[in-house]
């Protein structure tokens, strides 16, 4: 999981340096993806690297947007709204309109293998089996994945997994950019 931090932070440095620098950074890129090339399925390709930054980008624009029951727009979302917000307004991808339908979209990813940018689902509730709450993956450090999401409480934040409330109610990872 370090190579993938290690190209957001270079990706993220691209964007706010001179050109420049920014061709060096790029060749940096290009030699860790190079390095990928020798691990198949680790990591995600460098068109996907700039796509996952558009993304979390536009979720961390609404930091703090209050959650409201059934929002689908800045006034305020509901978690899936927030999640289908951020991957159509970026990418042109219309996501499910009820975090319940994220158990038939994307492609499920084990837990080791999730990566920014992937959906986080969760139950509902401890014993409901069925997804009932919705967010994406931000950052995967030393197996500890962080996410930001629209809670009941406290509207677009950020939370990890590894909270008691959401290690419990954890239903899988679902990958939208393959």
């Amino acid at each position: 999981m370090g190579k993938i931090n290690f190209i957001f932070i270079l990706s993220a440095l691209f964007l706010t340096v001179s050109p420049l620098k920014a061709q060096e950074i790029d060749s940096l890129i290009e030699d860790e993806y190079e390095l990928w090339l020798d691990e198949p399925g680790v990591g995600p390709s460098m068109e996907n690297v700039a796509e996952i930054n558009i993304l979390l980008t536009e979720a961390r624009k609404h930091l703090s947007t209050p959650y409201r029951a059934g929002g689908k727009d800045p006034r305020g979302f509901d978690c899936s709204g927030f999640v289908r917000h951020c991957y159509l307004n970026t990418l042109g991808i219309k996501t499910p309109a009820s975090s319940s339908e994220y158990n038939k979209y994307g492609m499920p990813v084990k837990l080791e293998d999730c990566r920014p940018g992937d959906v986080i689902c969760f139950k509902g509730s401890r014993r409901n089996k069925r997804i009932g709450h919705v967010g994406i993956v931000t950052e995967v450090i030393d197996g500890n994945v962080y996410f930001i999401h629209s809670a009941n409480r406290g509207g677009i934040r950020y939370d990890q997994l590894n909270a008691p409330y959401y290690k419990t109610r954890f239903a899988g990872i679902r990958r939208i950019i393959l």
